[in-house]
């Protein structure tokens, strides 16, 4: 009876052991931003950021900025730059106007909308059309706004463009998706670089072999060696391209300011550089007995 017992019991703990392994919960999607500065409506530009969890939209924020004067007793608030603002003046009215967020803005930029006939203010259609986006997939939405009549479908908002204000959302999600997409690290690359060649660099260029496309010189200010000037800091630099462009191989070199060329990649067989977080290390040419003068460690301080 006693091993009947045990054998019971072993089989209910195996069963209660596949059970809570089958309803172990999935390990939950990585949350990621993304925000886009592209054109929606009006005389202006906005800024729209999107959070996405897999292919759903957790969350989106929407602004847009545009030059504005004061109207009535609505002062316009401009963007601060430092203790001063965006300006411009009418050449032929001398009428001031600031470059202001709508948001920021609402009173004074709803002046317009009411005198249309609206009755919601811009940042209220904002947060409406913020609310409908919430906990829909990317996929639902690009059907949705392709759908005859969906503007009537977002409820509270009365915008005449919503559909296109919809669509920035849709394109800050996916810019989220790019920004964490491929093999490298995403589509922004970061290059912290460091100097030990014993003199200064007059010259860092990066060339994509694909494209051509071609990098100012990083170095229009000098990169000193390490323990000089520049106090063993990097000189850091970033390169954001389009998620197709990802996977393209880049040259970067380096002219020291007697002449020398450091390359990558030279003689080295590598396809060179990619859209990575990378330590680079400029060495000098003489000391080298490699293919490449260029390292990919951190030089130790």
């Amino acid at each position: 009876m006693k091993k009947l017992i045990s054998v019971v019991l072993a089989a209910m703990l195996l069963l209660a052991a596949v059970s809570a392994f089958a309803e172990a919960p999935a390990e939950p999607q990585p949350i990621k931003l993304g925000q886009i500065v592209t054109y929606l409506h009006g005389h202006g530009f906005g800024v729209v950021t999107a959070v996405v969890q897999g292919e759903t939209i957790v969350l989106a924020k929407i602004d847009e900025f545009q030059f504005m004067g004061d109207r009535e007793d609505i002062k316009a608030v401009g963007v601060p730059i430092g203790e001063g603002t965006i300006s411009q003046t009418n050449a032929d009215t001398g009428a001031v106007t600031v470059l202001g967020s709508k948001r920021v803005n609402s009173d004074l930029y709803s002046l317009n909308m009411q005198r249309a006939g609206s009755k919601v203010q811009i940042a209220a259609n904002y947060n409406y059309i913020e609310t409908f986006v919430a906990g829909k997939t990317i996929e639902q939405l690009e059907a949705a706004v392709n759908a005859e009549g969906f503007a009537d479908v977002v409820t509270g908002a009365t915008l005449a463009d919503t559909t296109n204000y919809v669509k920035g959302i849709i394109a800050a999600a996916k810019a989220a998706h790019a920004q964490y997409a491929g093999t490298h690290g995403g589509n922004t690359g970061t290059y912290r670089l460091w100097n030990t060649t014993g003199e200064d660099i007059v010259g860092i260029y990066l060339t994509d072999l694909s494209t051509g496309w071609q990098s100012v010189n990083y170095a229009t200010a000098p990169l000193h060696t390490l323990g000089s000037e520049n106090d063993n800091n990097p000189y850091v630099i970033t390169r954001t391209v389009p998620e197709e462009e990802v996977g393209n191989a880049m040259r970067i070199w380096a002219e020291t300011a007697s002449g020398k060329i450091i390359e990558f990649p030279g003689q080295s067989t590598h396809t060179g550089l990619y859209i990575e977080n990378a330590d680079i290390e400029f060495m000098n040419p003489d000391a080298v007995t490699g293919a490449t003068q260029i390292g990919w460690f951190e030089p130790k301080k």
